[in-house]
């Protein structure tokens, strides 16, 4: 699961960045953009209040000479001969004298009312054709010079630096957006920004672009967001393989048990004497999909410091008995089963229950459970760890002691634990040789074994020395590959059809 998340994580992480990237850039380039087209918008505004002020200087002279017919025929040519001039008006002592338009005619209701600013947005409703326009006053001795602006100017202006950009032209308090009236300025949250002109009293404003904006992401980022989806499913791929690859031994056990990949495989403990099969030692296999069949003295060291002992044990216990329960007609009364168990899984508080539960597999079959305990770990460091063996010693299973005088424990666990059986190491047994003196440390653990009145079995018999030597010597329950490997289910079930149990030969304080 954890090779699936991270990749799948990380590819989403990436389309996500990428995408944000794209975003920004795409609002930068906006903003940038706006603020270009508000700045060219201003200029040329800058450029029609030039026209007025040219034809000021006509109005002055005008205005001097007073508003003869002359006069008002050059403010007609001078309105006529500046493109973005609506009219041109003379106001003295609170009254137009002179204007542009045929007749000395007025547009503005009331112009004599007009506030003396400058620059000012009238709306609509204060000409007569409900047009709004843009008025630049000058003053003059004893009134002044207005010169109105058609908004159609204005508008085009705006529009015309970008279609898509919603600009507004600001004169005081009143604002003209490219549609609709003249309109006093709201107040808002949202501070616009502005582009303000350096010759007159006026701003272009915009409200701030939105920095996410999913239109504008896909209909000018798409090519780019389909780069990024191909790049993040790209890095996903190889990210998942590199895990895959890249995994630790542990991670990759973890998984095998997981999957069910480690299976019980049976080694055969035997009569000596007459070869008869008394019962099976089950042993942990792993096939690994891709490197084949790993040596258990690879991955239960591992599995033992890592804590995944347990988890392997457990499902083992379950294997065993989903194979071998089907058997039981086929297993001859006080068959042996022998599993090994770990310091630490003692010491679990599930061992118990786990045990029981392997028994209750067996259920209404005399088949001796034995618990073979492993030397690799210390057992007595824990008092729980014995008492719960005592108690399932008591509950009827057989306690063994595997790997006898290599480990942690030697003889303290003899005093301790409610032992059966003794499980003679092959590091012992592989020294029996043709050669006087071979088998003097092995007499000595046999002698011990008989004293302590412990059953023996004998592990790694190999030769027909070693089996001539343990057959002296009364050693009656003998492993090693003399008498064959480990095999798998289906080679055990062979194995019971062809070498049916015989009577063994057993010492008389047997504990069984």
């Amino acid at each position: 699961m954890r090779n699936v998340f991270i990749p799948l994580l990380s590819a989403l992480f990436l389309f996500m960045a990428g995408s944000l990237i794209i975003n920004w850039q795409l609002w930068h380039m906006a903003t940038m953009s706006t603020a270009e087209a508000a700045r060219i918008s201003t200029h040329k505004i800058d450029t029609i209040l030039n026209e007025a002020v040219s034809a000021t200087n006509t109005a002055q002279r005008v205005a001097e000479q007073g508003c003869t017919d002359r006069g008002q025929l050059d403010l007609g040519t001078e309105a006529a001969l500046k493109p973005h001039l609506r009219a041109i008006m003379i106001e003295q002592k609170g009254r137009i004298i002179c204007t542009s338009l045929p007749g000395n005619g007025v547009l503005i209701i009331h112009p004599e009312t007009l506030p003396n600013l400058k620059l000012m947005l009238l709306p609509g409703r204060r000409l007569l054709n409900d047009v709004p326009v843009l008025i630049f006053q000058t003053p003059i001795a004893n009134g002044r010079i207005m010169i109105s602006i058609s908004d159609a100017h204005l508008r085009d202006v705006m529009a015309g630096v970008s279609e898509g950009l919603n600009l507004s032209l600001q004169v005081g308090d009143h604002s003209l957006k490219r549609t609709g009236d003249v309109s006093i300025v709201a107040s808002s949250h949202e501070v616009p920004v502005m582009v303000s002109s350096t010759m007159f009293p006026f701003s272009i404003t915009w409200q701030p672009l939105p920095f996410f904006n999913s239109t504008r992401l896909v209909q000018q980022g798409w090519s780019l967001l389909l780069l990024i989806f191909f790049l993040s499913v790209v890095m996903g791929i190889l990210l998942r393989r590199y895990m895959g690859k890249s995994t630790t031994f542990e991670d990759d056990l973890r998984k095998a048990i997981t999957k069910g990949e480690i299976t019980p495989y049976y080694q055969p403990v035997v009569n000596g004497e007459t070869g008869g099969l008394y019962g099976v030692e089950v042993l942990a296999r792993w096939k690994h999909p891709k490197s084949g069949f790993i040596p258990p003295d690879v991955f239960i060291p591992i599995a033992e410091r890592s804590g995944l002992i347990i988890p392997l044990t457990k499902n083992l216990m379950a294997k065993v008995v989903s194979q071998l329960k089907p058997l039981s007609p086929k297993l001859p009364d006080g068959f042996h089963i022998g599993i090994n168990v770990s310091a630490s899984h003692i010491n679990s508080s599930s061992f118990i229950g786990d045990c029981h539960a392997f028994g209750q597999g067996f259920k209404g079959k005399k088949v001796k459970l034995v618990l073979e305990i492993t030397e690799r770990e210390p057992l007595l460091d824990n008092p729980h760890l014995i008492e719960n063996l005592n108690t399932l010693h008591d509950a009827g299973f057989v306690i063994a002691l595997d790997d006898f005088g290599t480990g942690y424990s030697g003889l303290s666990c003899l005093n301790n634990l409610a032992i059966d059986y003794i499980k003679i190491d092959k590091s012992f047994v592989n020294r029996v040789t043709e050669q006087k003196d071979s088998t003097m440390l092995l007499d000595c653990v046999i002698e011990l074994a008989k004293k302590l009145s412990l059953s023996i079995v004998a592990e790694g018999v190999e030769t027909k020395e070693q089996l001539d030597y343990l057959n002296r010597n009364e050693i009656t329950l003998l492993q090693g590959y003399y008498f064959g490997k480990p095999v798998s289910y289906i080679e055990l079930i062979k194995l019971l059809l062809s070498k049916p149990r015989e009577k063994i030969k057993l010492y008389e304080n047997e504990k069984m």
